[in-house]
């Protein structure tokens, strides 16, 4: 589904991201960790097009897709959330995610309909016609993923959406995106909480100061004694 080759990103002289090489299989959930100024949003946005690497390929689909813009690669099939949740806050939250089922990667015969089946499939809580201003956290991380597949993305690039969410409301956001996946969309996260990354994902690469220290199974990496010491604390080991 989507492959890098040696992507390199620099901001004057700092490298943020140096040659990494990852290589994402349709119908997985692939997880990106590493600590504060990693190299992890860099590397996302690289990938989705919000940045164009110096050095190194793209590879979504079979097609090297540096040098597309965002928008461009939302009509190809990729799709991505944001840490800090992008709403249109003066619209209904139906409205949000119609935006995205007009405007994405395919055009729906009945927006209206597709955007109220999207939000009932990623469980949003209150009524649709709520304005986006007056969502929690929660709330708005269920409709952004919403509004994500409204595009009809078969890529989807999660940043951070555990980030904020209580410890009783990861295991329900775990169990969604596996739903999400098994409805056909292939999935990379970067994320911070462990307790949500090792739920959900079935391979993890570990970057630190924007190089590749580790790749594997969720098993792999908790017994890696690089990531242990870059990242994860004696305590998630065992």
């Amino acid at each position: 589904m989507l492959i890098t080759e040696g992507v390199e990103k620099r901001f004057g002289g700092l490298t943020a991201v140096n040659n990494v090489s990852v290589n994402v299989k349709e119908g997985e959930i692939f997880g990106i960790i590493g600590p504060n100024g990693a190299g992890k949003t860099t590397f996302l946005n690289c990938i989705s097009g919000f940045y164009e690497p110096e050095k190194g390929k793209v590879i979504f689909k079979g097609q090297n897709i540096v040098g597309l813009s965002p928008h461009q690669l939302c009509h190809k099939g990729m799709a991505r959330t944001f840490q800090i949740v992008r709403s249109f806050p003066k619209m209904s939250a139906l409205d949000n995610v119609k935006v995205a089922a007009v405007f994405g990667g395919k055009k729906h015969k009945n927006p209206e309909k597709q955007a109220e089946e999207l939000m009932d499939f990623v469980g949003f809580p209150v009524a649709k016609n709520i304005l986006t201003e007056n969502l929690n956290t929660m709330q708005l991380k269920r409709l952004e993923l919403a509004r994500a597949l409204a595009t009809n993305c078969q890529l989807l690039l999660l940043d951070e959406v555990a980030a904020g969410l209580t410890p009783s409301e990861i295991p329900d956001f775990i169990a969604l995106i596996k739903r999400i996946r098994d409805s056909g969309v292939t999935i990379i996260t970067i994320e911070h909480v462990m307790k949500f990354i090792m739920g959900v994902c079935d391979r993890i690469t570990v970057l630190q100061f924007g190089t590749q220290i580790a790749e594997g199974t969720v098993e792999e990496i908790k017994s890696n004694p690089k990531v242990t010491e870059a990242y994860l604390g004696e305590e998630h080991v065992g």
